[in-house]
């Protein structure tokens, strides 16, 4: 009880006052930490199939308030680091939403209202890239769990965002929203990747200006990327991550693809 008590009571304080990570219960793969997060991906998995069977109106729908959620509990986030630290600052080579996860929050209004093309590139991105990060980053959220209990804003924030990619992913697939099937029409098959593009074209202009940082990961100096990107020049380093993000969203894509073009050429031969 007095640990729940110390929880709730700090749940909204900065990393900076809280004790060490091991006198925080919840902390990354404690027994609290383990049971909440094997909680809050069962509720992920039971949502996704209840509503994988609603209309694609209730899907769209429910991806516009979790969206709105989203951005607004990131905005929240980013505030709470600036103003209720130690020292108030903005970390502008670390708190940027530029990471491959933040691409969801660009991607979902065009996965709800973009056209056919625009609406595959969106899904494309939440179903390949979104779907590896959501889950990496739930089952090993090392960033904000090493500092703090899962039972805290960071913790509930990192659980909540990167369960609702799961969430949007799963749905797709399982109601048929996305396809990766539909690769297979002309023009599609590359499509996913137009998002990570973007994203890539702002992540690179603050990894290399004077800011410096190592946003989606292009210099490779991050986690255990690091021995890789000390051995490596950057350019090598942004190329090896470019292949590698090219890799990670046209492989689901490829089996439905070249099927197609067999059945095709089965018929026209």
């Amino acid at each position: 009880m007095e640990t729940l008590s110390f929880l709730l009571k700090n749940f909204f304080t900065h990393k900076d006052f809280l004790p060490s990570a091991d006198q925080i219960a919840g902390t990354l793969f404690t027994p609290l930490h383990l049971i909440f997060s094997a909680f809050c991906l069962a509720l992920v998995i039971l949502l996704s199939i209840y509503l994988s069977k609603k209309s694609i109106k209730t899907l769209r729908t429910f991806y516009t308030v979790l969206w709105v959620v989203a951005v607004v509990s990131e905005v929240a986030k980013i505030l709470w680091e600036t103003y209720c630290g130690a020292n108030i600052r903005f970390e502008w080579g670390g708190i940027l939403p530029l990471y491959p996860c933040s691409i969801f929050m660009y991607a979902l209004p065009f996965a709800i209202w973009g056209g056919e093309k625009v609406r595959f590139a969106a899904c494309g991105y939440v179903c390949t890239l979104g779907f590896l990060g959501g889950a990496i980053n739930f089952v090993y959220p090392a960033n904000v769990i090493s500092n703090y209990s899962c039972i805290s804003f960071a913790g509930f924030h990192t659980l909540f965002y990167h369960g609702a990619i799961i969430l949007c992913a799963l749905t797709m697939l399982l109601s048929g929203y996305h396809k990766f099937s539909h690769s297979a029409k002309k023009g599609m098959l590359f499509l996913p990747v137009v998002p990570f593009l973007i994203m890539s074209v702002f992540a690179n202009a603050v990894n290399f200006s004077p800011i410096g940082s190592d946003y989606m990961f292009f210099k490779l100096n991050s986690f255990f990327f690091a021995p890789i990107g000390a051995a490596t020049p950057d350019i090598v380093s942004v190329i090896i991550v470019y292949i590698a993000y090219f890799i990670i969203h046209i492989v689901p894509y490829l089996p439905f693809y070249f099927k197609a073009k067999k059945a095709t050429k089965k018929v026209t031969s």
